[in-house]
Formats: structure tokens, C-alpha cells, sequence
């Protein structure tokens, strides 16, 4: 053996000479070696010298050693590589109790997700006073410095010959956070909570004191309906200080505020005095901009209020630093959108994603409407803070005109204010046109601004004029300033657009927003969704190759939409989707009809001719649910797959479908079995309802499932892994009965292991986002989807959680006893879970809510 290696180093040695020849050859100098040169060992392989990039002291330590090596003899850029790819916090925190070295690598992953999983609505409330995860939780990110300096004076000053604990020297565990998340739960155990009790009060000081500990935080997540406070926001702004630049990581806000008419009578606002009934005329087309107010009207001046007097947290989001994702939801109260806007103006550059949801209560306010009239304007540039807002609650272009307020102006600046001065407002002036393409709509002014004044000042006023004098001198000052601001003409750079309970200005979502890097769109239960699709066809209409191109030159397609949900499906949308989006680009499909009428106004072929064929090679994702709200009667009926559509899907032809969710047909469940391997592909099925059997049988979800798995058995190249039938979810797993019989916890597709020995299969990242935003995987780089579900609880990774939730392996597993089957032959098993909502997201869409 050793004149074997001795001619293997030979000729590798003749080699490097040969080599070095041909470069002095080509022309190439060798430099000449130092004799002062430490001497340096020939390496295993020719280039390892390269790959080592300065490590070459580490590995000749490493080779030094006269035993074999161990796992903490390799690099510690090599053991840190290794513990990144541990994904499970038990097995994290394992390692971190094993070895100091390991622990001081693992630490940073452990604490790098602070989620908060609410249990089930099923489970009961605990009646012990053991203090929760959550208190705990915050406990150690908030005091673990202070513990530490305290134990290391305690050990100095009592055990003077002892060293103090090298793991107590710096264990600022906020500092490596990069993800702080609270999920929503059940109310019974959320309303403890909330902001205007005790508890709440704590728990908000506590969150602020933790976050502003972690310089690393990436995104913050608060789900729960409890609502923040302002130094929760005052801490995430305060992030920015811990950098020269003034740039934090932060990059992801998600906020679901709570419901601010729980607080008692006597904390009330009085920022938004109550104002007559003001409705557009009947007949009257709504505006591109919104629904056209009558001729004569006037917005009333509000007074400035203290900040005592109002029950809206200040400031929220109006010091954040710019993000790159900002969701907003159950909003009840015009002061966020004013400080949105502020935001939303400050990241106009960065800004990828916004979701904003109206609270089902405030959808019916004057704030949530959108108003068109001469005399109203988007936002107060004059206000230092929502409670100095002197233009009420009618909003220019509602929702939508305030948020994006700061970037773009609705009205054009005319030339004629300038001149002329105040305008009195006539019948002409306050007509608006219909949208047509042109910049300019409704009458010439712009969106001005109401001069300051002070509180005397409008007392004065008040005493000294009649109400209908003070409403045309508030229109008179807000035309006459608007020539002392330019003109705002800003459009948002958005990927990602969500919106819930939001009424549509075809104005502002034309002309504010950049529709060429538009790619994911949701519109849920908001008014004139329909005008919306109508004016994108038109506007955004393919455009034919011109006159005299070669053959074969490709139509320009100018919108780029890859995922598209509504819950309101009409023929102007199918047929958006089809005249306006190229042929196989739309990846997401997700098609709701929750109206309360009698039947849909589009019927299943319709889509599946226009929409599913059109992208039958792109779509990966597909749902189809008539259902209504309340899920009363059989509307659901009205899209059940017919045979020719089930076909259709399971004919081959739709080589990407990954996730599926429809009604099907009893007497086509099996013509959908017999052709299964032909989408081996799919990885998530849902059934949300299936017709009667025609011979009486029930409806089991268990029995189709096992079905399902009976198919998989005999054809083991089909991917499928998560079934939902009906109210039940269930999770098809895999062992070999050689590991079964060993006493090895199961193994799954994938060969990974899940907390409890049950293994979860691991789902290709395939989803837009955060965003979506959205299959996360249960790593510390995802970027997670959040989950507005109260049943699964959170916007947070499932990971373990999920696994403590579910139900006993052995109870609750049914198992497919296949005796006839050889020693290597999988042995399937059927468990029940609860629905992935954060993994799958045709069972997060299901809900039909942001």
C-alpha cells in the first residue's frame, strides 16, 4: 500500500510539473518560491488550497490530530452550515444541551422565530394559574441580559475562586430575532388581551420593550384582534438607531386591529362629528373616482381634538421606517389610514406588497365609501396628526384616495384656480365625467390643502357664521390653497395587491398604481370590483403586432397577473382573463361566488372554457367554490365539476397542477381514482362538497380519503400528501415495515423526520410571496405566509405546533395492513390533521378572507 501511495504522489507531483510547464510555455512568469516561506504541505487534492479561502491554519490543526475526526473537529464554518440545516427546535435545543460550542451555533436559530400558536377552539381553557408560553416567551427575550449580569455579580462576589459561566457573558437573545410573530386564536382566550385592560397594557409593554432589543427583526406579526400600542411602534421604529444609515432590517409589518366600539362610551372620539346622511342621486353613474355627491354639498370643518380625547393609538405607523410589506386589516377608523399614507408615501420605493382590510362593522362608514366631489380632498398635509384633520371623514377616492393621498393627487391642478381664485361651486363644476382614458377627471381642481388655523379661530368662526357659510368658505380655502402645493403624480411599484371590504376607485387603481409589475391581485367582498375589471380590459388590452411584421411576431400582452382571487366571479372577469392575460401565465386561480342570490351569474363551463383552458399549462393552483357566506342551501351545487371538466383536469394536460379544490359529483368520484396517475404531480386535494350517492350511502370524508390512499399504494409515483374532504383533513404518510419493526419512527417521502416521530411532507415553496405572503417551509429563511384562521389560529409556521395540537399517532392512524407486500414495499398511513392553512394555500383561500 505504501508503494502504491508513494506513485500516486508521484505522478500527481509529474503532473503539477507538467502544468507548470505549459504555463511558462504560454508565456505565463512562475513566481519563484522564498526560502523565508513556511513551508507548506502538499494538499490531498490540487485545488483544495483555493477551496480552503485563508482557512489553510484551521486544516493543517485538523490534520495535526492523530485520531480520527469528529463532528467539533470540523470548521466552524462547517458546523455552522450543518446546524442551519437542523429545521425542528427540539432537535435545536438538543444540540445546544450537548456541547458549548454547539450551543453558542444553535442559539441563533432557536430564538430566530418568536411565533405564538393559540390552540384550537376544541380545546378547552386551562383553569390552573400556570403561566403561558407567550409571558414566558417574552420574559426571556426582555430580561435575559439583566439575569446574566446579575449571576455573573453573584458567582464574582460569593465564589471568588469560580469563573463565571461563559454562557452567561452575552445572551441577548432579541438581538437574534428575525421574525416576531403573535397569531390570532379563539376569543375566549384573546379578549384577555386586549388593549384596554390590564393584561393588555402589559402585554404591549412587554412586546415593546422586547422588540426594541431586536436589531435583527425582519418581520413583526400581530394577529391577534387585541389591538397595539403606540410604543409597540415606537420600539420597531426605534430599530433604525441601532444603524449608521439609519436603515433597518425591518421589512414585513402585519397588524389586525381590534374592534374600537368594545371601549366604553366615556373614552370615545369626538374627532369625527356625526354628519347627516349623504347619499349619491339615484341614476347617477358612479364616477371613475367614486359615487358623485350632490351639487350643493359641503364638507363641514371638524375641529382639532386633544390627543386625550381620542381613542386611536398615536403614532402607529406613521414612524415606521420604510418596508416592504404592510398588511393592515379589520381597520375601523380613518386616523390609520392618515398614518398609512404617511408610510406608504415614506416607502414608495421599497413598497412590494399592501393588503388593507376594512373591519366588517366600519364597511358601511362614511370613511370606508369612496366619495366624488369638487370640494373633497384625499388627506390633510397640513396635520401633524390624524387629530388635527380639519376635512372629515368624506374621503377624495375613499380608502384608496387616502392611502395613497401623499403619492398621488386624483384632482389636476388647474390654472384657472390661480387666476380666477376661489371658485363658486356650480352644477358643472360638480358633474363628473365618466373615466375615458384621460388624465383629468371631474371638475379642474386639485386636491388642496386647508391653510392651519387655530382652535380660537374657528370658535370665532363658528359664532360669527351660519353652518352653510362655514362649509363654502372651507371649499373656498381649500381651492384657493391648492396652487401653493405641486401636483403629486407618483405611482406605488406594488407586486402584491390585497384588498377586503375596500370599494374600488377605478382612478386610483389606474393611475396610482404601476400595473407592468403587478402580479398578484385579491379582491375580496369590495364594491365596483366588477368596473375594475371592465376598465383593466380596456385600458390594458393585448396589442396586435404593428403593420408589416414578419410572420410569427407575438402579440404584447401589457399585464404581467400570475394569481388572481376574488370571491365575486362575474362574465367580465372570466372574459378579463382571457382577452387581456397571455395564454398559460396565470399560475393562481382562486374563484369564490359568495353572494347571496339564488345562483351564480357564472356557471362552471363558462370558467373552465374561458379561464382554465386559456392557462391549462401554467396553473398550478386551482379553486372553484359557489358557495355562499353562511354556506346555507345547496348553492354549491352550481359548480360541481362535470364529467367532461374532470376529464379534462385528469387527462394530463395540466402538467403543473399542484393543489385542487372543487365540488365533485358522486358518480365521477371514481372516473377522478381510475385516472389519479395521471396528475402525479398533485400534492393538495380539497373536496369541499360532494352530491349524494344515488344508492343512499353517507357521505364519509375518512372512507374517500382511504380511497385516495388505496390508489397511491398501487401507484406510488403519485405526490398527493394532503387531502380535505368535507370539514376533515387529513395527511397521507409513509413507513417501510423494516422501520416499523426495528422500533424507528416512521419515515416519510422525503425522509424527514417530524416532532412526535409522525412525518409531514415537505411541499415544494411555490406560492407568491408573504406573502404572502405563501407554502412556508419550516426553515428560518422562509418567508412565512400569515394565517387569519381562528380554527388553525395563526399567521405563523405550523412546524411543531401543529404536531402538539393533532391527535395521538396510534389513536387516530389508520393504517393500511399490507401483509402481501414485500420487505422494501411502503405501508401508508392515514392521519387526521388540522388544515395547513400556511402550507396549502387552497385551504387558506377557502375561507375567503384576508
Amino acid at each position: 500500500m505504501a508503494n502504491s501511495a508513494d506513485s500516486s504522489y508521484t505522478n500527481l507531483k509529474e503532473l503539477g510539473a507538467s502544468h507548470s510547464q505549459t504555463r511558462q510555455e504560454n508565456g505565463q512568469h512562475q513566481p519563484e518560491s522564498s526560502s523565508s516561506d513556511v513551508p507548506m504541505r502538499e494538499p490531498p487534492v490540487p485545488n483544495l488550497s483555493k477551496l480552503l479561502r485563508g482557512k489553510g491554519r484551521e486544516w493543517e490543526e485538523i490534520k495535526a490530530k492523530p485520531r480520527p475526526l469528529q463532528l467539533l473537529d470540523l470548521p466552524v464554518d462547517i458546523l455552522r452550515l450543518i446546524v442551519k440545516e437542523v429545521t425542528h427546535t427540539n432537535d435545536l435545543t438538543s444540540l445546544a444541551l450537548t456541547n458549548s460550542t454547539l450551543y453558542y451555533l444553535t442559539i441563533p436559530h432557536i430564538y430566530a422565530r418568536f411565533d405564538i400558536v393559540w390552540p384550537d377552539d376544541n380545546v378547552q381553557p386551562s383553569d390552573s394559574k400556570n403561566v403561558d408560553a407567550l409571558t414566558y416567551g417574552l420574559a426571556t427575550l426582555c430580561l435575559g441580559s439583566k439575569f446574566a449580569q446579575r449571576t455573573r455579580w453573584l458567582r464574582g462576589s460569593s465564589l471568588r475562586y469560580l469563573k463565571p459561566s461563559a454562557r452567561l457573558v452575552d445572551n441577548q437573545y432579541a438581538k437574534y430575532t428575525r421574525k416576531f410573530s403573535l397569531g390570532n386564536g379563539p376569543k375566549d382566550w384573546t379578549s384577555e388581551y386586549m388593549v384596554t385592560k390590564e393584561s393588555g397594557k402589559m402585554l404591549g409593554t412587554l412586546v415593546a420593550i422586547a422588540v426594541g432589543k431586536m436589531v435583527n427583526l425582519e418581520t413583526f406579526v400581530w394577529d391577534m384582534p387585541t389591538g397595539v400600542l403606540s410604543e409597540v411602534f415606537m420600539a420597531l421604529a426605534s430599530l433604525q438607531d441601532h444603524y449608521q444609515e439609519g436603515e433597518s432590517k425591518l421589512e414585513k409589518v402585519w397588524v389586525r386591529w381590534h374592534d374600537n366600539s368594545d371601549i366604553p362610551d366615556g373614552a370615545s372620539s369626538i374627532s369625527s362629528p356625526i354628519q347627516p346622511a349623504v347619499t349619491p342621486h339615484i341614476g347617477n353613474p358612479v364616477t371613475a373616482v367614486g359615487n358623485p355627491l350632490p351639487n350643493d354639498f359641503h364638507p363641514s370643518v371638524t375641529q382639532p381634538i386633544k390627543y386625550s380625547e381620542s381613542h386611536v393609538e398615536y403614532p402607529t405607523f406613521s414612524v415606521l421606517p420604510p418596508l416592504k410589506s404592510l398588511t393592515v386589516l379589520d381597520i375601523d377608523e380613518l386616523p390609520y389610514l392618515d398614518e398609512m399614507s404617511v408610510l406608504i408615501e415614506r416607502s414608495r420605493s421599497n413598497l412590494r406588497e399592501l393588503r388593507v382590510g376594512i373591519s366588517q362593522k366600519a364597511s358601511a362608514a362614511e370613511f370606508a365609501q369612496t366619495w366624488d366631489s369638487y370640494t373633497l380632498q384625499q388627506v390633510d398635509h397640513d396635520a401633524r396628526w390624524p387629530g388635527e384633520s380639519r376635512i372629515g371623514e368624506r374621503r377624495l377616492g375613499g380608502v384608496l384616495g387616502v392611502l395613497v393621498g401623499r403619492v398621488y393627487d386624483i384632482r389636476r391642478k388647474s390654472a384657472r384656480i390661480q387666476e380666477r381664485g376661489p371658485i363658486d361651486p356650480t352644477p358643472e363644476q360638480g358633474s363628473a365625467p365618466q373615466f375615458n382614458g384621460v388624465e383629468e377627471f371631474g371638475s379642474p381642481d386639485s386636491n388642496g390643502v386647508v391653510p392651519p388655523f387655530t382652535h380660537a379661530d374657528a370658535t370665532i368662526a363658528g359664532r360669527t357664521q351660519p353652518q352653510s357659510q362655514r362649509q363654502s368658505n372651507a371649499a373656498t380655502t381649500s381651492n384657493a390653497s391648492c396652487a401653493g402645493r405641486k401636483r403629486l403624480d407618483g405611482k406605488l411599484q406594488l407586486e402584491t395587491l390585497e384588498l377586503e371590504r375596500v370599494p374600488i376607485s377605478q382612478q386610483v387603481c389606474t393611475r396610482a398604481l404601476d400595473w407592468s409589475v403587478l402580479t398578484n391581485l385579491t379582491i375580496l367582498d369590495c364594491m365596483y370590483a366588477e368596473h375594475l375589471w371592465r376598465t383593466l380590459k380596456r385600458h390594458f388590452h393585448p396589442t396586435p403586432p404593428p403593420h408589416g411584421s414578419p410572420a410569427g411576431t407575438p402579440t404584447q400582452y401589457n399585464l404581467s397577473l400570475k394569481y388572481i382571487h376574488t370571491d365575486i366571479t362575474s362574465s367580465t372577469l372570466i372574459s378579463f382573463i382571457k382577452e387581456t392575460l397571455a395564454p398559460n401565465s396565470l399560475e393562481v386561480l382562486f374563484l369564490q361566488d359568495r353572494r347571496h342570490t339564488h345562483a351564480p351569474a357564472v356557471k362552471v363551463d363558462q370558467i373552465f372554457k374561458g379561464a382554465i383552458k386559456r392557462h391549462r399549462s401554467s396553473l398550478k393552483k386551482l379553486l372553484l367554490d359557489s358557495s355562499n357566506k353562511l354556506g346555507e342551501n345547496r348553492r354549491w351545487g352550481c359548480w360541481v365539476l362535470s364529467s367532461d371538466i374532470v376529464s379534462y383536469i385528469t387527462s394530463g394536460r395540466m402538467p403543473n397542477l399542484k393543489e385542487l379544490s372543487a365540488s365533485f359529483d358522486y358518480k365521477d368520484w371514481h372516473l377522478f381514482l381510475q385516472r389519479l396517475p395521471n396528475i402525479p404531480q398533485l400534492r393538495s386535494l380539497h373536496i369541499p362538497h360532494m352530491t349524494e350517492n344515488t344508492t343512499g350511502g353517507y357521505f364519509e370524508p375518512k372512507e374517500h380519503a382511504l380511497q385516495l390512499v388505496d390508489i397511491i399504494t398501487l401507484r406510488p409515483e403519485i405526490q398527493l400528501c394532503y387531502v380535505g374532504v368535507n370539514t376533515k383533513c387529513f395527511e397521507i404518510l409513509e413507513a417501510r415495515p423494516s422501520d416499523t419493526s426495528n422500533g424507528v419512527s416512521d419515515v416519510g417521502l422525503n425522509g424527514n423526520h417530524h416532532g412526535n416521530g409522525a412525518i409531514v411532507i415537505d411541499m415544494d415553496d411555490d406560492d407568491h410571496e408573504d406573502d404572502g405572503s405563501e407554502a412556508d417551509e419550516e426553515t428560518e429563511e422562509d418567508d412565512d405566509d400569515v394565517n387569519d384562521d381562528n380554527t388553525n389560529a395563526s399567521p405563523t409556521d405550523a412546524g411543531d405546533d401543529f404536531t402538539d395540537v393533532s391527535d395521538d399517532a396510534e389513536s387516530e392512524t389508520d393504517s393500511l395492513q399490507e401483509g402481501d407486500l414485500v420487505g422494501s414495499a411502503a405501508r401508508l398511513r392515514l392521519r387526521e390533521i388540522l388544515f395547513y392553512d400556511d402550507k396549502v394555500a387552497i385551504f387558506k383561500a377557502r375561507h375567503g378572507r384576508l
